[in-house]
């Protein structure tokens, strides 16, 4: 029995050895990074930067290969999660992939549950945005003349977004019902609040920003825990009395299943090293108009919990289902 435990003990250590080895020399060859999302987007840009920057930190290519397929990006997730758990095959996305859409759909073609936490690169609170004319100028105006009137509008960028599920909640919080209006896409929806057809939306900061600015919209409040950088002046929606509530969306980095947590821990060191670095923060700031974070993969885990049980009261307060 002695010498059965002392050999099973080698061998574990001889695994052990052999996998911090792995991590030291990682990366050896090129890593695609994968976005289960078309090019073009948000995710695909912030993705391309991030690949740039570790192409320089490792001296091997990234290389970004958009995966699209199904709106909901889980076309391109269950590629990822059937990846060989090396780490030389990664995934940037948003919220719904990793942490949102096992919530919305029964049959998902993957364990979402099972994504190894590299790390949350950047984040951009939503915003809740109203044409010109509406007549309100604050959350608490908005509130009462809903209450008021029941026809006011919201234009849905998609079931299941966090511009959907953001405007569900809040609905519930402030005690109103608001007249859905549903877009495939975004462009649309923003297009129709513009033209004063539509009376407001919630939408990522970055995206609405611009229109603010023009005072084509006007941005009232922001969905953010604390006021948001980029609107200084314009106060949460928490801070409005709908204490609470939370609409920020982000964009993590995750590794495949059964990933050895050794490679996981150096990639995540690195996309931290990188996102922190002055030049790459800059670039997510002033480009994407979004918040770097360069998160450990604890804090990563962390937030794909916390978000989950978040959406997960809205979707059932609300009944939401895509299945």
């Amino acid at each position: 029995m002695k010498r059965i435990l002392i050999a099973l003990t080698a061998v574990v250590c001889a695994v052990m050895f052999a996998r911090s080895a792995d991590a030291q020399s990682f990366p050896s060859r090129p890593v695609k990074l994968a976005v289960p999302f078309p090019a073009g987007g948000g995710t695909d840009l912030l993705a391309r930067l991030v690949a740039e920057a570790l192409t320089k930190k490792w001296g091997q290519p990234v290389i970004v290969e958009n995966l699209s397929g199904a709106a909901s990006g889980n076309v391109g997730a269950s590629e990822v999660a059937r990846a060989a758990p090396d780490g030389y095959t990664l995934m940037l996305s948003p919220p719904g992939p990793i942490a949102m859409n096992k919530l919305l759909y029964k049959n998902m073609p993957f364990d979402s549950s099972a994504w190894v936490p590299i790390s949350v690169v950047a984040s951009v609170p939503y915003v809740l945005a109203v044409r010109n004319g509406l007549g309100v100028t604050d959350v608490k105006g908005l509130i009462e003349k809903a209450k008021a009137d029941a026809k006011i509008t919201y234009a849905s960028p998609g079931a299941g977004t966090v511009g959907h599920l953001a405007a569900k909640q809040f609905e519930m919080m402030a005690g109103i019902k608001l007249t859905t209006v549903p877009y495939r896409g975004l462009a649309l929806a923003l297009k129709d609040i513009v033209g004063g057809h539509v009376d407001l939306i919630f939408d990522t900061a970055g995206t609405s920003l611009p229109l603010h600015q023009t005072k084509q919209v006007s941005i009232i409040a922001t969905g953010s825990p604390e006021r948001w950088p980029g609107l200084p002046d314009v106060p949460t929606i928490a801070e409005a009395g709908l204490t609470g509530f939370r609409a920020v969306t982000w964009y993590a980095i995750v590794a495949p299943p059964a990933t050895p947590p050794a490679i996981a821990d150096k990639i995540s060191k690195d996309v931290a090293e990188i996102v922190h670095d002055p030049a790459t923060a800059d670039a997510i700031r002033s480009k994407l108009q979004m918040d770097p974070i360069g998160s450990t993969s604890a804090e990563a885990a962390k937030l794909f919990a916390d978000e989950t049980k978040l959406w997960a009261k809205v979707i059932r307060d609300a009944d939401v289902s895509l299945d």
